[in-house]
């Protein structure tokens, strides 16, 4: 029997495998490789689209199904599409209002294989510019079946989204809605997030509930953090992130997710 036998790995990316340059450190990778050699499954699950992991798939030791855009779609570790959530047929009325409300405020839509744009802010171009992102702009009449969106991402200066997701909470019986960084608001239809992902994929790939384990440092890891066995955060993470129940790891230009990996061999596996 090997080492990590029966245990599965749900990572975030960016402030946890990711360190500040958005690179994986050669720790990280050689500790993720040695998980999965000695039977552990590892499943990313980050907010980002598929079009913002690609330079990083390749490197990953991925065996198992892992989850992008904050849990709306699932793929395969052949990397072909198992699960989108959609989105409520109301959410096109939901974007007019918002950015009938809120002037400023941009608005990101993401569909598996695409990105489209109702209103670039000035996040939204750095978004779309720092991590290399291809999009085509479109008019709110002009959206496509929602039943077929991932997420939406809502972006402007922090005082503006914080306004923003104040103003969704009124929609909180359609809508999920989580901040990763203070200048997004990313939004999914109600019961979609990393938690459900996560336990669907573990469901499907038969791991018990008490071999679930899940690293993150932001408000959209909450879900998965909270429904994991044992939970890891960096110390790099908000001080509200070490209010709940969980392990605290080395800061992600530290190899956080190696040190989650040592700690598996040492104490879980004593």
């Amino acid at each position: 029997m090997k080492k990590f036998d029966g245990m599965m790995l749900a990572c975030d990316m960016d402030g946890t495998l990711l360190d500040s340059d958005r690179q994986i450190s050669h720790v990280n990778l050689q500790a993720l490789r040695y998980f999965t050699t000695e039977g552990g499954l590892f499943s990313l699950a980050t907010g980002r689209a598929y079009a913002a992991v690609t330079d990083y798939i390749g490197l990953l030791p991925i065996n198992a199904p892992y989850s992008l855009l904050n849990g709306s779609l699932v793929l395969d570790k052949q990397n072909r599409m198992l699960h989108c959530a959609g989105m409520p047929e109301q959410t096109p009325e939901l974007i007019e209002q918002v950015l009938f409300t809120f002037p400023k405020i941009g608005c990101e839509i993401f569909l598996p294989d695409r990105i489209l744009i109702c209103r670039i802010s000035a996040e939204t171009e750095q978004h779309m510019r720092v991590l290399h992102l291809a999009y085509d702009c479109v008019s709110v009449t002009d959206l496509p079946d929602p039943a077929d969106w991932c997420q939406i991402n809502f972006t402007g200066k922090a005082s503006e989204v914080s306004l923003v997701r104040m103003f969704l909470k009124q929609f909180k019986d359609l809508f999920h809605a989580v901040c990763t960084m203070p200048t997004f608001c990313e939004v999914t239809r109600w019961g979609i997030s990393k938690g459900t992902a996560m336990m669907q994929i573990a469901s499907d790939c038969n791991v018990s509930r008490n071999k679930i384990y899940a690293v993150g440092d932001s408000d959209n890891d909450l879900s998965m953090l909270k429904e994991a066995a044992i939970s890891f955060v960096p110390e790099n993470a908000s001080p509200d992130m070490f209010r709940h129940t969980v392990v605290r790891i080395r800061d992600n230009d530290h190899d956080a997710v190696a040190h989650v990996v040592e700690y598996l061999e040492r104490y879980h596996n004593a």
